[in-house]
């Protein structure tokens, strides 16, 4: 019963590690884009490393610089590999428990929501800096990277949501 718990711990962290890094690197690159449009690659990283590292509360002051984007960047990909093996281990239990799949839709509400709760209260003076708009868009391309990589590997998903699209089990409840 332990080693299967271990071996369910280590499936869902190395399949939520995939998952996060291309959830992280789909928000990363849509901002690479966006922020390459404009005129200053890689600030958006910047601002948002200055404001966690050195609390800056002043877009106009951001400096792009290697070591802020590096470490913002690290603590993206930490936070996605969080999401991602939540999601994966959601994932396994949609493969045992196909009624489950409910479960996946309220995680997404609420990482969605939650993700929007936060960065209005911690990064408020930095938001005229980032338009709403642009953060949804690399949200959706996470979520859905993360979600196609996750049907991928666990396809039980996909029947699950066949034989029960709203998560009711077969006495239809």
């Amino acid at each position: 019963m332990r080693g299967l718990r271990v071996q369910f711990l280590k499936r869902a962290t190395g399949e939520g590690f995939i998952a996060g890094l291309i959830g992280a690197g789909g928000v990363a690159l849509w901002f690479l884009i966006v922020d390459t449009i404009g005129g200053r690659p890689f600030y958006t990283p910047a601002m948002l490393g200055s404001a966690v590292f050195w609390g800056l509360s002043d877009p106009a002051a951001v400096q792009i610089a290697f070591p802020t984007v590096i470490g913002y960047t690290m603590i993206h990909v930490i936070a996605f590999w969080v999401v991602g093996t939540i999601a994966a281990m959601l994932a396994a239990l949609v493969d045992r428990v196909p009624s489950t799949l409910f479960l996946i839709v309220v995680f997404f509400a609420v990482f969605e929501v939650g993700f929007y709760i936060i960065v209005a209260t911690l990064a408020q003076p930095l938001l005229g800096a980032l338009a709403w708009t642009n953060v949804a868009i690399g949200n959706l391309l996470s979520a859905v990277g993360m979600g196609y990589y996750l049907l991928r590997v666990h396809p039980h998903i996909r029947e699950a949501f066949a034989a029960h699209p709203l998560g009711e089990t077969e006495e239809g409840e």
